[in-house]
């Protein structure tokens, strides 16, 4: 199914396309470790962790506010789910709790920074649905997972995934599929970044700790409309080059439905667009760093998760060579 489909797309002129990248641990399962796992999950770096250095984990502990001491961090304020205050002192912070989360706590603890909370990027976000005949393809099916990649002309992405829900699943499910296929397209298209779209602090609504809860401001530019027209004409395009029927109109979803906010402390080398510098580290605050999607300086139409791992990775290494 994915060759057939690939060679229809690049003969109807739709030559942007690629394996859509699975992260899936393909190292074989030997002396007790279990691997083929294409559900791998980051948390599975915690027990890793555990072979280089013991460490402490708390677990659903609530950071509040991080204390800051002559232009140096000092440590956080954490609270237990029996509504117990602690310090914990620290020389270096890395915070990582999401492009809302992440503003939030630095807003709380009254972190300075113009740029704090403000350029929140995402992606616009339209999904669709259609069928091919069976009888079109070997009767090895296989699975489809491609993507029709951003250009400079085409700022969007469009991933495509079947037969049904069997473009990744697991072995021992039961492979049951119908005379008709499913194919889904998901389609990300690039938002511009600007200042006016952020996430800030309410006073006067509070969460069950007594903590100020964020709000957001957001809104599409003409510009990112622009986009979403092209994504529209880009879904119908695929599919007509393929082959697919699609069920009715493609949906477009509403801003936040991808997860992929990023942005809202942005690094950079000017503080007045930026909350960090080229490291991650907040501006002004030495020892205090940001490693989650709010550190991307812009978003492209593409998932962010592997350029945050990486600038994660990048930040780990900078905090060691800092140290030593």
């Amino acid at each position: 199914m994915q060759d057939v489909l690939w060679k229809r797309l690049v003969f109807n002129g739709i030559s942007e396309v690629k394996d859509y990248p699975l992260a899936i641990d393909m190292s074989r399962s030997r002396f007790g470790e279990i691997h083929s796992n294409a559900w791998f999950s980051s948390i599975y770096f915690l027990a890793y962790a555990l072979n280089n250095r013991p460490f402490d984990l708390a677990l659903n502990a609530y950071t509040t506010k991080v204390f800051v001491e002559k232009g140096k961090v000092a440590g956080v304020n954490v609270i237990s789910p029996e509504k117990k205050n602690y310090t914990i002192r620290a020389k270096n912070i890395v915070i990582s709790a999401s492009a809302l989360e992440t503003p939030r706590l630095l807003l709380n603890s009254s972190i300075k920074g113009r740029s704090i909370g403000r350029y929140l990027t995402n992606h616009s976000f339209i999904r669709a649905h259609g069928k091919i005949s069976r009888n079109q393809f070997p009767e090895t099916i296989g699975n489809l997972a491609l993507y029709k990649y951003e250009t400079k002309h085409t700022p969007y992405l469009i991933q495509i995934l079947g037969p049904d829900r069997y473009f990744v699943y697991q072995q021992f499910e039961e492979k049951v599929l119908p005379e008709e296929l499913g194919v889904t397209y998901v389609t990300f298209g690039r938002v511009e970044s600007r200042p006016e779209n952020r996430v800030f602090i309410d006073p006067d609504v509070r969460d069950e700790y007594g903590v100020p809860m964020n709000q957001i401001t957001f809104a599409y530019s003409e510009n990112d409309r622009v986009v979403i027209y092209q994504m529209y004409e880009g879904i119908f395009q695929t599919a007509i080059a393929m082959g697919v029927r699609l069920d009715g109109e493609p949906t477009m979803l509403p801003p936040g439905a991808d997860f992929h906010e990023s942005c809202t402390c942005r690094m950079g080398i000017d503080p007045e667009t930026s909350a960090t510098n080229r490291f991650g580290q907040i501006h002004g605050v030495k020892g205090l760093y940001v490693a989650d999607n709010s550190v991307l300086p812009t978003l492209a139409a593409a998932n962010p998760t592997l350029s945050t791992v990486a600038l994660a990775i990048r930040l780990a290494d900078h905090i060691v060579k800092q140290s030593q």
